[in-house]
């Protein structure tokens, strides 16, 4: 696309006819000519004619035919450097400037995170009334990225809990809001699940039966435990137990039943248990 084609496409998308975009420094007859291709435009002219159709002169005369993309990547650059910097003022400014087609999945994530920086400082600086604007502006951006952004939502919900009650935050966390966001990510009920971690809440449901089953393990009650497990087992079609949640709750009924004297079936859960382990590791 030539630089003509670019400034007649453009100013066809702003709705502005020649004249307006000659302005006083260019006469429309040049705009007409140029559009043609019957001319190239000086320098000057080319400044100005950028600044009528709000883009850059480098845009014009670059060999990038969209406006959207080319200004993601003149852009891009600078984010990333006012992100590093925590200059996240600048980062939303920046992105603001750009056309609402403009704003890639990058830079939405990252104008979402400068927001959050943003509520952040503020709650650190005492400044609460400014919280919600950048909470909202953060959870706005981070609608319209696919990069996941749960760790962000979840500390939004802190930061508006402070700025709703700075008295008594702790009775504005939408607690369930916050864990869901938190597990996504961080994994915690993972971690909970793989270290025995007992000191810690956990809101996965197969996890609290598991944990029940073992409980009554340590305290040989036995034939309670196995009921609990093999209603867990019931849930593998579920999709709800991954490959290692199920090789544990095999090898806790396979104790269960060799506890119970059913060697029968403890050796059937011992078969189920090496299986799986086998699969694991081919």
């Amino acid at each position: 696309m030539t630089v003509g084609e670019k400034i007649r496409r453009r100013r066809c998308e702003l709705g502005l006819t020649q004249r307006e975009v000659a302005g006083e420094n260019v006469t429309r007859n040049m705009i007409c000519r140029i559009e043609r291709g019957d001319c190239l435009p000086s320098l000057d002219t080319l400044r100005s004619v950028a600044k009528a159709l709000s883009v850059s002169v480098a845009y014009l005369v670059s060999e990038e035919d969209d406006y959207a993309a080319f200004s993601v990547m003149e852009a891009l650059p600078a984010l990333r450097d006012a992100y590093k910097s925590k200059r996240y003022a600048d980062v939303l400014t920046l992105t603001e400037k750009l056309p609402p087609e403009g704003v890639s999945d990058e830079v939405a994530a990252l104008a979402a995170a400068a927001a959050l920086g943003l509520a952040e400082r503020s709650m650190r600086d005492g400044n609460l009334k400014k919280i919600p604007e950048y909470v909202d502006r953060a959870k706005q951006y981070a609608e319209k990225t696919i990069i996941p952004t749960n760790w962000l939502l979840a500390r939004c919900e802190l930061c508006r809990a402070v700025a709703k009650s700075p008295e008594s935050p702790k009775w504005e966390v939408k607690r369930d809001e916050y864990l869901a966001n938190a597990e996504k990510a961080i994994g915690y009920n993972s971690y909970l699940y793989l270290t025995d971690e007992e000191g810690i809440p956990c809101s996965r449901e197969a996890v609290k039966l598991h944990r029940d089953a073992r409980d009554k393990i340590g305290k040989r009650r036995y034939r309670e435990a196995l009921s609990v497990l093999l209603s867990l087992e019931e849930m593998k079609s579920t999709g709800e137990l991954d490959p290692y949640f199920l090789y544990r709750v095999y090898s806790d009924t396979e104790t269960c039943y060799r506890e119970l004297g059913d060697f029968e079936m403890a050796y059937r859960y011992s078969t189920k248990r090496v299986s799986l382990l086998r699969e694991f590791r081919e």
